[in-house]
């Protein structure tokens, strides 16, 4: 394995709300040829798979905009600055399908996409979770609960009705358990 390239400038091309666009100027030692890469900075994610106390997985349907088209995924979203990833998937999970859970069972962490951003993606079972409440819903993100049996939730994720890759992660190591 080669050297990693050195970084020998950084700049922020773009900021919003929820990421930050850089662009770094990189150089291999030994090496007089620069080139550049971009990353983003994104907050840590958290994904909520769950079930009912009968056993069927808590889905929500909501619009994606980088699709832009409805996507069926586990509840989900952003974490806080000075949030645990747990409470954060709780959070989603009650925010975006109005259930509650007592347990909470991790199954680990990836890195979404690491050729872009170093950002975490923190997966979670809830088995047994009571609906509470309805689901929030904000204008910029609207959801509708979709239950889903465990065979009806394989067929999904077989034939792609489910597509959010994350959550197809937490869904299928949630399965496993």
């Amino acid at each position: 394995m080669p050297r990693p390239p050195s970084r020998v400038a950084s700049r922020t091309v773009a900021s919003y709300r929820h990421l930050a666009l850089h662009e770094h100027d990189l150089v291999y030692d030994g090496e007089a040829t620069v080139f550049s890469a971009q990353t983003l900075s994104l907050k840590d994610w958290v994904v909520a798979a769950a079930t009912t106390p009968e056993g069927d997985f808590i889905l929500v349907e909501q619009h994606r905009h980088g699709v832009d088209a409805a996507t069926l995924e586990p509840a989900g979203g952003i974490q806080d600055e000075g949030e645990s990833a747990e409470a954060a998937a709780r959070r989603e999970l009650l925010e975006e399908t109005g259930h509650r859970a007592t347990t909470a069972v991790a199954l680990g962490w990836v890195h979404p996409n690491p050729a872009l951003s170093s950002n975490k993606a923190h997966l979670f079972f809830f088995p047994g979770a009571r609906a509470e409440r309805a689901p929030e819903q904000p204008i910029d993100e609207r959801t509708r609960v979709v239950l889903a049996p465990p065979e009806q939730l394989a067929r999904m994720l077989e034939d792609g009705r489910i597509s959010h890759a994350l959550g197809v992660l937490a869904l299928t190591r949630a399965l496993a358990r």
